[in-house]
């Protein structure tokens, strides 16, 4: 267990992910303790044109604040320290998740400082900390963007490459691959979620948020990665989210068929009973039936690709 869990993770660069973001939460709940008596109490936490209109007690601000400057910023910059991504995606990681928490502790001290000796109906985030904390936070990020090097350990490119040496039938049987909608979805998506949220920030900037963040988290649900091998199949929403794991020795039958998503609930992951779907569009699926009486359908990218896949399962559990 301890030989997979150092396969998997960069413990230095895990100690800094956890650390960093924890420390600097700290750093943040500290500081404002220093602001208590001098702002009021409850103070505001959501603002309009004529002041603060939405308020919570200072132990909530603060505690609430240093709570998410932290797990935020942790579960960004863990993603850095898995070994297996690439080296390009844990630096974007590591420098994003660096960034985000030192944007949220901006923007939450800004709030603080703007209530200094005012009411809090009367208040505003204080733009000098918002516009030099935004601009330090910039900096700091392309600064660990540039300075992190993940180090350099057997990759999955190694592990595949001594695969087609030792193992030549098997690597053969063993990939993965990506299924995403069509591209004038995410054009409709980014029109959604950048042009739109800009124009409803006139109006609030909790609803563009929104709209950005679901606009966002759709698109996620429209890309899917599958790997397959004769041990395992897994499907990955976004790359990230496991959604769907079998053994193919448990497929009793395997096949691959023209579908349409709506058949299925739509788009996305969909589970009906014992019947799960992952597509991100409609065409080539792969359709199995597990001997727990498990129906599973996830896209095929392609048809070639779909072939492939139920061959893999086929020649893997005799169905």
């Amino acid at each position: 267990m301890a030989g997979s869990a150092e396969a998997r993770w960069d413990r230095k660069a895990l100690r800094f992910a956890i650390g960093y973001p924890v420390l600097l939460a700290l750093g943040f709940g500290l500081a404002s303790l220093s602001f208590h008596g001098r702002v009021p109490d409850p103070v505001a936490w959501q603002w309009d044109a004529n002041g603060g209109r939405a308020f919570i007690p200072f132990a909530a601000y603060l505690i609430g604040g240093a709570a998410l400057v932290a797990v935020v910023g942790a579960l960004l910059c863990v993603q850095a320290a898995l070994l297996t991504r690439p080296p390009i995606s844990r630096r974007i990681f590591m420098a994003g998740g660096v960034g985000m928490s030192m944007f949220l502790t901006t923007v939450l001290a800004a709030g603080l400082i703007g209530q200094d000796g005012i009411p809090a109906r009367a208040s505003h985030p204080d733009p000098i900390v918002l516009a030099m904390g935004s601009g330090a936070t910039v900096a700091f990020s392309v600064v660990m963007l540039l300075s992190f090097k993940p180090e350099e350990q057997w990759s999955p490119k190694d592990e595949a490459a001594l695969l087609d040496e030792l193992e030549p039938e098997r690597a053969a049987s063993t990939f993965a691959y990506w299924a995403h909608a069509r591209s004038s979805v995410f054009v409709m998506l980014s029109i959604i979620g950048v042009s739109v949220s800009l124009l409803l920030l006139v109006l609030s900037w909790w609803i563009s948020l929104a709209l950005t963040a679901a606009a966002a988290l759709t698109a996620a649900s429209l890309v899917a990665r599958v790997g397959v091998s004769p041990e395992s199949v897994v499907v990955r929403l976004a790359g990230v989210l496991p959604v769907l794991r079998f053994e193919p020795e448990r497929v009793l039958r395997a096949e691959f068929e023209t579908v349409r998503a709506r058949d299925f609930g739509g788009w996305g992951y969909r589970r009906r009973g014992q019947s799960r779907s992952v597509l991100v569009a409609s065409g080539e699926a792969i359709t199995v039936i597990l001997d727990d009486g498990r129906r599973a359908t996830f896209s095929g990218r392609d048809g070639d690709t779909a072939r492939r896949v139920v061959d893999v399962l086929r020649a893997a559990s005799g169905a």
